[in-house]
């Protein structure tokens, strides 16, 4: 069974992105649009090289693999930025488990040559951000400050149903400036506001006409109920409108009913 993700992408016009990416992708612009497809494809590609070899590398092939948005006649781009992501995602668990640790895990000389051809990859690319966010078992509270309840939308995912979110980049950034505001009076949590910050920082390398899209993925397979019951982005956007009032007593429980629903998917990462 493939890793239950969800994602946070962003979608730029095809203007927007580099000269090589607008190469590889410019025979792309008439074909079908199979999001889908696209994801099945990255986790099938990241599932195998998880199972078949303890050597890891840095694959150039898969720079401008990308998903594609079409909207109001207009083609946006997500590119999958599999190097990138690859890289960070090794840089985060080398702090999680330690230099020491991660030596148990895999050769030194293998994350050697990772490191090598990542900074080959990022000499060529310094300005590169990914346009793709992800995490397991769960939905991120702060994304869905980035979304409002009118954006989401049941679709078909393949064998299973899910839901996406997609926003003006512009809408997703008023949105998170508003929420930074509310939580910098209200509450002392750094980490809450370090995410928040983080995510802002974030956005604001990417081009003003682009697209926001917030997909449940897979992970909408362990939602309880009905996914058209799902009312997460406004539960977060009720209780901070509540803090904002003041009222303590209705932002607790707009954020009980976002955390109870969520409760039981976070559960998984726990059994695994």
């Amino acid at each position: 069974m493939l890793p239950y993700s969800s994602y946070l992408r962003v979608y730029e016009p095809l203007t927007a992105l580099g000269l090589a990416a607008r190469e590889a992708l410019a025979h792309d612009l008439d074909s079908p649009v199979d999001p889908t497809a696209t994801l099945v494809t990255e986790q099938t590609t990241v599932l195998n090289r998880t199972v078949s070899s303890a050597v890891i590398g840095v694959d150039n092939d898969h720079t401008y693999a990308a998903y594609v948005l079409r909207l109001d006649g207009r083609s946006y781009y997500c590119p999958a930025d599999m190097p990138l992501r690859s890289w960070l995602s090794l840089t985060s668990l080398i702090d999680s488990v330690g230099d020491v640790n991660m030596q148990l895990l895999l050769p030194p000389e293998s994350i050697a040559v990772a490191d090598e051809g990542f900074l080959a990859w990022r000499r060529a690319h310094p300005e590169a951000v990914p346009h793709v966010r992800q995490t397991t078992w769960g939905v991120p509270r702060t994304w869905f400050v980035l979304v409002a309840d009118d954006e989401r939308e049941v679709y078909d995912a393949g064998k299973f149903a899910s839901i996406r979110y997609r926003a003006r980049i512009a809408d997703a950034r008023s949105r998170v400036e508003a929420a930074q505001q509310i939580l910098h009076r209200v509450i002392d949590g750094s980490d809450l506001r370090r995410e928040m910050h983080d995510l802002t920082s974030w956005l604001d390398a990417f081009d003003g006409a682009s697209w926001v899209e917030l997909d449940y993925a897979g992970v909408s397979q362990h939602l309880d109920g009905d996914l058209e019951e799902d009312e997460s982005a406004g539960e977060i956007h009720r209780a901070l409108s509540a803090l904002r009032a003041g009222d303590w007593a209705a932002a607790g429980e707009s954020y009980r009913c976002f955390e109870g629903r969520w409760r039981v998917v976070n559960a998984y990462e726990r059994a695994n």
